[in-house]
Parts: C-alpha cells; sequence; structure tokens
C-alpha cells in the first residue's frame, strides 16, 4: 500500500512538473491554428491581407512569438506595410498568458520616443485556453501630444476581443474615455460592443452597437455639439429561407448648431430579406473593388491624374457587373423600411414609418413597362407610408401640396392643424394617397 501511495505521488509531482511544458504544446497548437484559419478568411475575401509568424521560440516554461499582419493593398491607406508583433508567453497549469510589444516596428517606437518621452501607452494581454479560445485585451493609458500648434489629449480606454475555435464567433467590447483638442474638438466616452457568428465569408448574424456620450467642435465659426449619439445594427440570417435581413438604427438626443436645434432624433432603417447568395457576390465584388482601387492608389499615388483615371476605369467596369447582381437582390419579398422616424424640431415634431416590399421577383428590364403603364407598379410593389412634417418647416410648399401627377386627388401631403400628412398603401389593387384613389392609368 505505502508503494502504490509513493508511486501515484510520484506520478502528481513529475505530473505537476510537465504541465508548463503541456501548456506551452497546447498553445504553439492554438496559435499555429488560429493562423490558418484567419488566413483562411482573410483569403476568401481577396483582402490581401494575412498574419505570418516570424519565428516561435517554445522553450520549458515561456515561449517568444513573433508574428506580423501585412495589410496588402490597406498600406495605401495607413503608409505602413506590415506590423510586427513580439508575444511573450508564460505557460500555467490552465492557460498561457502572454503580453504583446510593438517594439519592432519603427513607426510606433518613433511615436512614443519623440511624441510621448518613450513612455508607452499601451499594453496587449492576450490569454489562450486549452479549449481553442483566444482572449485579448488592449488597455491604453492618458497620453498627450503636441501636432503642429496643437496639443491632442487622449483619455484610457480598453479594448477586449474573444475569438473561439475555428473563428467562428467573434466578441468585441471596446470602451474609451475620449479625445480633445482645447478649443477645437471634444468627445466623451466611445463605446462599441459586438457579438458575431459567421456563416459564410460574406455573411454573419448578430448584432454591434456604438454610442458616443457627448462631441463637441468649435471652429471659431459655428460651434456644433452632439448629445447621445447611439447606433446598433442588427445581422438576422435565415436559414430556411437563405435570406439576410440587415437592421441600422441610428439616434441622438440632440443636436445643437446656433440656434438650429434637434432633439429626440431616430430612424431605424431595414433591408429585410435579402437573397444571400445574391448578396454574396454583391459582397465579393465590392470587395474586389476596393481591392483593386487601393492598388492602384499605392502605384499611382504620385501621380494624380494616373490614379483618378485608374480608378474611373475599374469603377466603370465593376458597374457593368453590378447590375446583373442587383438583379439577383430583386427576390420577392426583398424589403426596403424605415421605421419609427422622428425627430423634435424648433417648428414641430417629424414622424414618418414607410415600407416598400417586392410581391414578385424582378429584373432591371421588367421596371421598364412602369414608364408607359404606372398601374403595372401595383403588381409588382407592396407600399405603406405614413409622415408628418410640421407645416412651419415646409411652408405653403406646392410641390407638396398639389398634386404632381393627373391621376391623384390629393397632393403628396394634406394640412391637418399644424401639421402636413402623408399616408399612402397599396390595397386590393389599388394605390390610395391621403384616403384617395390614385388613379395610374
Amino acid at each position: 500500500m505505502k508503494k502504490i501511495i509513493i508511486g501515484v505521488g510520484l506520478i502528481i509531482i513529475f505530473a505537476g512538473a510537465g504541465t508548463p511544458l503541456f501548456s506551452g504544446l497546447m498553445m504553439e497548437r492554438i496559435v499555429k491554428q488560429s493562423f490558418i484559419d484567419i488566413n483562411r478568411m482573410y483569403a476568401a475575401t481577396g483582402s490581401g491581407v494575412s498574419v505570418e509568424i516570424s519565428q516561435y521560440d517554445r522553450r520549458f516554461s515561456s515561449s517568444q512569438i513573433e508574428w506580423k499582419i501585412k495589410l496588402g493593398p490597406l498600406k495605401s491607406l495607413s503608409g505602413v506595410e506590415e506590423i510586427i508583433f513580439i508575444n511573450r508567453a508564460d505557460h500555467g497549469v490552465t492557460n498561457v498568458v502572454s503580453t504583446t510589444s510593438l517594439e519592432k516596428n519603427k513607426w510606433f517606437t518613433d511615436f512614443v520616443n519623440h511624441k510621448l518621452n518613450g513612455k508607452n501607452p499601451l499594453e496587449i494581454r492576450t490569454e489562450y485556453k486549452f479549449s481553442g479560445d483566444i482572449k485579448s485585451t488592449l488597455a491604453l493609458d492618458a497620453f498627450s501630444f503636441k501636432e503642429g500648434g496643437d496639443t491632442i489629449e487622449m483619455r484610457p480606454g480598453t479594448m477586449l476581443i474573444t475569438l473561439d475555435k475555428g473563428v467562428e464567433n467573434i466578441f468585441s467590447e471596446i470602451t474609451w474615455e475620449g479625445c480633445f483638442i482645447p478649443g477645437k474638438i471634444r468627445m466623451d466616452n466611445l463605446s462599441f460592443n459586438s457579438k458575431i457568428k459567421k456563416i459564410s465569408t460574406y455573411i454573419w448574424d448578430g448584432k454591434l452597437s456604438f454610442a458616443v456620450e457627448n462631441i463637441k467642435m468649435d471652429n471659431n465659426k459655428e460651434r456644433i455639439e452632439l448629445s447621445n449619439l447611439k447606433c446598433d445594427h442588427t445581422l438576422d440570417y435565415n436559414k430556411e429561407d437563405a435570406s439576410l435581413s440587415i437592421g441600422m438604427g441610428y439616434g441622438i438626443d440632440s443636436i445643437k448648431s446656433g440656434q438650429n436645434n434637434i432633439n429626440d432624433a431616430f430612424v431605424r432603417i431595414g433591408l429585410n430579406r435579402i437573397d444571400a447568395r445574391g448578396y454574396e457576390d454583391l459582397m465579393r465584388l465590392y470587395s474586389q473593388m476596393m481591392n483593386e482601387t487601393m492598388e492602384e492608389v499605392a502605384t499611382s499615388q504620385h501621380h494624380p491624374d494616373t490614379m483618378k483615371k485608374a480608378v474611373e476605369k475599374q469603377m466603370t467596369a465593376i458597374g457593368l457587373q453590378m447590375v446583373g447582381i442587383y438583379e439577383k437582390l430583386l427576390k420577392k419579398g426583398f424589403e426596403i423600411q424605415i421605421s419609427d422616424l422622428r425627430a423634435q424640431l424648433p417648428q414641430g415634431k417629424i414622424k414618418g414609418d414607410i415600407t416598400l416590399s417586392l410581391k414578385q421577383d424582378m429584373t432591371i428590364a421588367r421596371f421598364v413597362p412602369i414608364m408607359m403603364q404606372p398601374a403595372a407598379a401595383l403588381e409588382i410593389f407592396l407600399l405603406k407610408s405614413d409622415v408628418t412634417l410640421p407645416f412651419k418647416l415646409v411652408g405653403d410648399n406646392q410641390m407638396l401640396l398639389a398634386p404632381v401627377y393627373s391621376g391623384m386627388q390629393t397632393g403628396l401631403f394634406i394640412k391637418d392643424g399644424n401639421n402636413l400628412i402623408h399616408k399612402a398603401e397599396t390595397r386590393d389593387g389599388k394605390l390610395l394617397l391621403n384616403g384617395k384613389e390614385v388613379l395610374l392609368n
């Protein structure tokens, strides 16, 4: 019995002693697989961006990794061809934790040494879990530097990014106290959150939100102040009918500019039941266009005329391809929706809801008959709209109040007290405008 106890004890001791080695091996496997997954994702989009391990030095209880992000065409915007990272990791019992340095990037070290007196405000910490998840936290300390005649004040902030095995789910969270240039601009308390799941290279499902508590701008001629700017995006993939719906909400508590004040402004825009395959083709072509355009900018940036002609040529070529892709999106059920539009102006309140959807699959050519036979639109579109404008905002505008088409019995709007009211809908094969039928033939 005593020998068994001693044997078990020795096994535990040796297993514990070997844990850092095991942790290091697991980390190396996770890191290399994640690079493969990320490169596969970048390659699928044709972005030209890639990640690469330059050196991997694994020891018993620690590792040092040098890796880089090659920015590809993005270098034309940033002026930086690649970003080099040095990860120094300690092997733990259940995970590995590393710190990351940008010490091999001259553009970064020059900025720290010349602008910040050698004090690096950025700290990056990454945790590698044996499940394959990777969690990175970036912490920014407050700092300031001079640029021209201005002093730029940067406040503290943090960014958290979590990737799961295979980079199928991405969670990110940013909080930043803001920045300001005295006498010019001030931004307070920015936040960003996203939780998205990969469906395909270009289709993701999830939510994103962005908010800024306060923005003030002053150019000595005009002062603008925005309070509680909020944005949210939703991506909803429906597997059953292979469609994607995109929702975008934008709101702000107030905008002040001189005597012009807008309060409680909000709008939600929805693109519903988008054909997923058509959307992927559109995003693929858009990505190609952006990458090729940036490459043209990079090669011709010192020759503005050549760059302009190259970009125009690229846009023309892409434009012709876009026609076919747009038709893939014109499927039955595709809907454009503007909802909960509202804004409080000094003249009164704006409100509105508009929905337009397709009753059948369409092509560009099939819209042409509408010009000759407007009634054909009733077989194609479903429409419902309800908009209120303050009369003081537009006044006695005959373009809004008088019929602009011979078949209309009212204007687009009718006056109702202190407001202009618009209501329209397609119903029973008719188009009704402000309660009156519009005679389309």
